[in-house]
């Protein structure tokens, strides 16, 4: 019961006794009809119950009309954007506030028109006493204002932190001369903005259902779990093509293979297995033999906030810094070809 998405009465339930999923009845789940798309209460319901058998594809359900009508409307080139920030009760910089939101990097991937997919771009300003917001807008800025492609983030994240970055130019009591033109362009990027981001989150909530996320749609579970039901995208990235010559051309990988197979010959279906190493060399930890990586490594992210702390504060030799540097970079650019793998197996999905 415990992990049933986003469920209010769990704790009513569990004082009568009924503990599992299977202990869901008639009643306790108010199911909306969401018309095309998934109510939350639906999505509780195909948890709890499964998914219907005249509408199961194989363990996943999609709204296919309505994926359909969402590809149609975003214009190419496509943006894929993803940051990562740090909040901390004692501030890096002097005038801030407390869990005052820093931006010290992004990732972005670029798919065109014709299906090519590269790294198009990337941005970390971690050295200490550095102020990175101003710099990460006017980056931000020259990497998307060439074309009016469609830019996409996953979850709210994105936009609540370029709304703040407006605030700080706006109460900077040394604004950047070019502090107008960086409002205008990330307030372009958010919320009724003309070129607002589109959330991939709030676009799997609606029309996208797989059992193996248990309702979640963090990326983290839906990319996985997308994987083990697709095939073109398990055959695309089993193969050494990112960073490839001919490939898809990728900022800090050469040669890359995603979705390797184990010594049994068993396909790794999670890319972000990969992340457990990466966020290793990011705390500057090594593994023993046979550890767990969760052990050392902050989940959800954590680990790059934990990293650009170390690289604030501790006094770290310069093969150091530049190696948790360099896991900071690959560890950012998986987020945005993760929104890349899901947008591509939706897009087989409605061919």
């Amino acid at each position: 019961m415990l992990n049933l998405w986003n469920f209010r009465k769990k704790d009513d339930l569990i004082s009568q006794g009924r503990i599992r999923l299977k202990h869901i009845q008639d009643g306790d789940i108010n199911v909306v009809d969401g018309g095309e798309t998934l109510s939350v209460s639906e999505r509780q319901w195909m948890q709890a119950k499964g998914i219907p058998r005249d509408e199961d594809r194989g363990g996943y359900w999609l709204a296919e009309t309505h994926m359909r009508r969402e590809l149609a409307s975003w214009s190419f080139p496509y943006h894929f954007i993803d940051f990562e920030t740090s909040a901390v009760a004692i501030p890096f910089h002097q005038g801030m506030r407390p869990y005052e939101q820093v931006a010290f990097q992004y990732s972005h991937h670029v798919m065109h028109e014709d299906g090519r997919v590269e790294h198009k771009g990337q941005f970390l300003l971690a050295e200490p006493g550095v102020f990175p917001n101003f710099e990460f807008a006017r980056s931000l800025k020259a990497e998307l204002i060439g074309d009016s492609g469609t830019v996409f983030m996953w979850s709210h994240h994105e936009n609540t932190i370029l709304n703040r970055i407006m605030v700080q130019l706006e109460e900077s009591l040394n604004p950047p001369t070019d502090a107008d033109e960086l409002r205008l362009f990330l307030a372009s990027l958010t919320k009724s903005g003309e070129r607002a981001m589109v959330d991939l989150c709030e676009l799997a909530k609606a029309a996208y259902f797989h059992v193996a996320t248990k309702g979640s749609v963090s990326i983290k579970k839906v990319l996985p779990a997308m994987l083990a039901s697709n095939g073109w995208l398990r055959q695309h990235y089993a193969q050494p093509i990112y960073g490839a010559d001919g490939g898809m051309p990728s900022l800090n990988y050469k040669d890359f293979i995603w979705l390797p197979t184990d010594e049994n010959g068993k396909s790794v279906d999670d890319p972000y297995e990969i992340l457990r190493d990466l966020g290793a060399e990011m705390l500057g930890e090594s593994l023993p033999a046979g550890q767990d990586p969760d052990a050392l490594v902050v989940a959800e992210g954590g680990a790059a906030a934990t990293a650009y702390s170390r690289l604030q504060f501790e006094d770290l030799q310069d093969e150091q810094r530049s190696q948790i540097k360099q896991a900071l970079l690959r560890y950012c650019e998986l987020d945005t070809l993760a929104m890349v793998m899901v947008v591509q197996g939706w897009q087989q999905e409605v061919r």
